[in-house]
């Protein structure tokens, strides 16, 4: 497992549309926020829907600090969520894919991270345990508002 978290530093695993717009929410609220997915094109993908996402973010008001600047992608996941106190993991609903996503990020981060799992169908309960410590793996999950 990792060092100790870094306070203010995120991880974003999954760039799709939810990933991204959590990307969005964490950097209009002043957090570093690194990113990863494994998928061509995801880092110019997610870019485009930061920067989409921005104008209504900041209607809303931005936290001070916020910047698009503060995002840095890394195809590896393990660069991306090294140190992080917090990771939104954003991957296919999916069990054995959220299960496979959570056992490796639990593996790569500080024992005391908090890891929150996307998912809109999938139980907690069926898919918390492959972490190393269940007990930190919530779910988090929203819907963007039309501003």
């Amino acid at each position: 497992m990792g060092s100790e978290p870094i306070a203010g530093r995120i991880a974003v695993v999954g760039t799709g549309v939810i990933g991204a717009s959590w990307a969005a929410y964490f950097l209009a609220k002043g957090f570093d926020v690194a990113a990863t997915d494994p998928a061509d094109g995801a880092e110019k993908r997610l870019r485009m829907l930061v920067d989409s996402s921005w104008p209504a973010l900041e209607r809303v008001g931005l936290a001070e600090g916020a910047s698009r600047s503060r995002l840095r992608f890394d195809r590896d996941i393990r660069r991306a969520v090294e140190g992080c106190a917090f990771i939104q993991e954003n991957g296919p609903e999916r069990v054995d894919v959220k299960r496979d996503l959570l056992a490796k990020i639990s593996e790569l981060v500080p024992s005391d991270s908090l890891i929150a799992t996307s998912s809109s169908g999938i139980l907690i309960s069926d898919i918390q345990d492959a972490a190393a410590f269940p007990e930190r793996v919530v779910l988090g999950h929203h819907s963007i508002p039309r501003i």
